[in-house]
């Protein structure tokens, strides 16, 4: 009996795989969205690639889609599957439904999901997009069962070790934010760990009576579940603790977010100058940046 791609997921789930590769013939489309999908949701340390046979070029469309749900794809490229290691690779999803995938010769547990080309579908921009949205969409429910999101009242918020600072680089740099400077004078990091993996972090970076609201991350497979917003509120709490004045941040993405949290948005120029001369203001985040204070103190 065949199974179904729910029993292919579990299977995959179940076996732990290292390195994940997505086929499909031009490694535009649907392997990129699925490239995008399994890396927002795969814990840290699993690699996920993608590859083609007569690879193109990553379809603007699926850019836009990935984009919709808060992926962000600036580091995927087409390339070729003969430029992935054959012996490094321990699961093979090919996903092409009208053509032949590319055949894959390393050891490696192989499933089919054939799913129809949205590049090749629809009439006009819209209809296009919409068939990206619906491959899209199909892929996270799939991947979903592959790479399952841990409940997000299982995960553990404390103060972090020095031991921690690799990992809290590594998470800000996956989601390109200012990772330089981290360990740096007056920081606070509080952490989120579901088991042994962080998946979140945040620090209050103290100068003078005001301190640097920083470094507020979470992985991208417990974004929207609130366990940024349990960061925010304990780092809330232990400057409220420590009796600081007001809270300072940067953000190019965030502002609304911290608006409806109690943030105003502020010039630049009128922060505090202790807080104007940290690394973050003055070199780390970029001109564009908004610059917001909440005050907690007397």
């Amino acid at each position: 009996m065949t199974e179904t791609w729910r029993e292919e997921a579990e299977r995959l789930r179940a076996s732990a795989p290292r390195h994940v590769l997505f086929l499909c013939v031009a490694n535009s489309a649907r392997s990129q969205l699925a490239e995008g999908i399994a890396r927002a949701r795969a814990p840290a340390g699993v690699r996920i690639s993608s590859a083609g046979s007569q690879p193109g070029t990553l379809n603007p469309f699926a850019v836009k889609a990935l984009a919709e749900v808060g992926i962000d794809s600036s580091g995927q490229f087409s390339k070729s599957v003969s430029e992935i290691p054959a012996g490094d690779v321990d699961a093979v999803i090919t996903l092409c439904a009208e053509e032949v995938c590319p055949a894959w010769l390393g050891k490696a547990t192989r499933l089919h999901w054939g799913l129809p080309d949205p590049a090749a579908a629809g009439a006009t921009d819209a209809e296009r997009l919409q068939a990206f949205r619906q491959v899209r969409d199909e892929l996270r429910r799939r991947l979903a069962v592959v790479f399952p999101q841990p409940d997000a009242s299982l995960v553990h918020i404390e103060v972090a070790s020095p031991g921690d600072l690799p990992a809290i680089r590594a998470l800000l740099e996956r989601l390109h934010l200012p990772a330089a400077d981290v360990s740096g004078a007056g920081q606070t990091f509080f952490v989120a760990r579901s088991g042994d993996e962080l998946v979140g972090a945040v620090a209050l970076e103290r100068h003078g009576e005001d301190a640097l609201l920083r470094s507020l991350a979470v992985a991208p497979r417990l974004q929207s579940t609130g366990l940024g917003k349990a960061l925010y509120l304990q780092a809330l709490a232990e400057a409220g603790r420590t009796g600081t004045r007001a809270l300072y941040l940067l953000t190019t993405t965030a502002a609304p977010w911290f608006e409806e949290a109690g943030f105003r948005r502020i010039d630049r120029a009128s922060a505090p100058a202790v807080v104007a001369g940290s690394e973050e203001f003055r070199a780390l985040c970029p001109a564009s940046a908004v610059c917001m204070e909440l005050v907690i103190g007397g």
